[in-house]
């Protein structure tokens, strides 16, 4: 048996419609109205939710400030829809979190964006800092935090040892540091920098462990430009250094000569190398002792000790008893803004010939007086003796008609 009731403020016998509800209070145009297999909701004669044929709840969309799922007695908080195929949720009457149409989570952004990749599954934004944390509560605690700084690192905190400072860091610059915060020669720990140096700093041990396992051969291979130059092997219990040569870096008492050509012989002069270190400041990166602020002088201006870099002229002496070695570049040394000579002294390498002078396999050369060498003119090894010719194969010939041969320094 039905009931109908009849009247405009009761329940009636018809579906009704978003407008005039079947089912309503005095509100005339709000309340419950009936289609083909689905239950109407309506809100001053507008649809706000249904249950539809397949008996989904539908609702209006909502707004981060009055989300459509929310709670009593706190009615800005709760989950809205912004967009197709997006779940967003709101918190305090802002957007907290939102999982997008291709099922990527951004959290504290409302822009689950692609700047290098194509997409991402999860991002997270925050005002100043942004991290996530990992903690494992067993007999052994470990808690971690990954996340961005607010100076732009990415650092990685390990919070039951040291919650202050990082394990690991991957700076604003793009640098990856271990065990230190700052990229720097003087600071403890290990990194790689984006131009592809590396620097390691240890106190009172090995800065560097090479292991090959089972076989003989090659530790470390050297490369100019691509082309292998010399490598560091090992056979049994024997380390070889192989194509290359002992050399050290030289000062000039005049500024940087460009005429120098390879092979050059130079000879010591009793002035030393002089260095200049500059002056460094506290930065935001530092562990600012109390009463220090970033910008003020961390270091002053300073000579650098110096015990046993001579600076070298070219030789000018025939038959020079001190020969310092052979010109093989010039190097710019950054850390003391200075020019300085990379001068080879032991082992492989090749050396200045004059135009006219001729040399044969085995001949023991000295200096001829004019950054040149010449042979000895016997086989006796002697304080001036430079070098050992291995080959008469000229490498090079320059503009003065000299030419380089290969050859086994023996000049210091």
């Amino acid at each position: 048996m039905s009931v109908i009731i009849s009247g405009d403020n009761g329940i009636s016998d018809v579906d009704g419609s978003a407008g005039t509800p079947a089912i309503r209070g005095t509100d005339a145009n709000t309340g419950i109205f009936f289609g083909s297999d689905i239950i109407g909701f309506s809100e001053g004669g507008t649809e706000c939710a249904r249950f539809n044929a397949d008996a989904q709840f539908v609702a209006a969309a909502g707004t981060a400030s009055l989300p459509v799922l929310t709670t009593t007695g706190d009615l800005n908080t709760g989950i809205f829809f912004p967009a197709a195929d997006t779940i967003a949720f709101a918190e305090g009457g802002a957007e907290a979190m939102r999982i997008n149409s291709s099922g990527n989570v951004g959290i504290g952004t409302s822009s689950v964006s692609t700047d290098y990749f194509s997409d991402r599954i999860l991002q997270l934004t925050g005002p100043n800092s942004a991290a996530i944390k990992f903690e494992r509560t067993s007999a052994t605690v470990r808690k971690w935090e990954v996340g961005l700084t607010t100076g732009g690192n990415f650092d990685f905190v390990d919070t039951v040892g040291d919650a202050t400072t990082p394990r690991a860091r991957i700076t604003s610059g793009g640098e990856l540091c271990v065990g230190q915060t700052v990229s720097g020669i003087a600071n403890t720990g290990s990194s790689l920098l984006p131009s592809g140096r590396a620097r390691f700093c240890i106190s009172g041990s090995e800065v560097l462990e090479i292991n090959r396992l089972v076989s003989d051969g090659i530790l470390v291979l050297f490369y100019q430009d691509t082309v292998t130059e010399g490598n560091i092997s090992v056979s049994g219990s024997t380390v070889s250094y192989n194509g290359g040569h002992l050399s050290r870096y030289a000062q000039t008492t005049t500024a940087k000569d460009e005429s120098l050509k390879k092979g050059t012989v130079l000879s010591n002069l009793d002035e030393m190398n002089v260095y200049i270190a500059p002056t460094t400041y506290w930065t935001e990166e530092d562990e600012l002792p109390e009463g220090v602020n970033v910008g003020d002088v961390k270091v002053e201006t300073h000579e650098v000790q110096n015990e046993q870099l001579n600076k070298v002229k070219v030789s000018d002496v025939e038959g020079d008893a001190n020969v310092a070695g052979v010109f093989v570049n010039w190097y710019y040394d950054e850390a003391h803004q200075v020019d300085e000579i990379n001068m080879a002294m032991t082992g492989d390498m090749i050396i200045r010939i004059a135009q006219g002078v001729t040399v044969a396999r085995g001949d023991l050369l000295m200096s001829a007086g004019d950054g040149t060498a010449m042979p000895q003119g016997d086989d006796i090894v002697r304080s001036k003796t430079i070098a050992k010719v291995t080959s008469t194969h000229v490498t090079c010939t320059y503009d003065d008609g000299s030419y380089c041969v290969p050859c086994v320094l023996m000049a210091c």
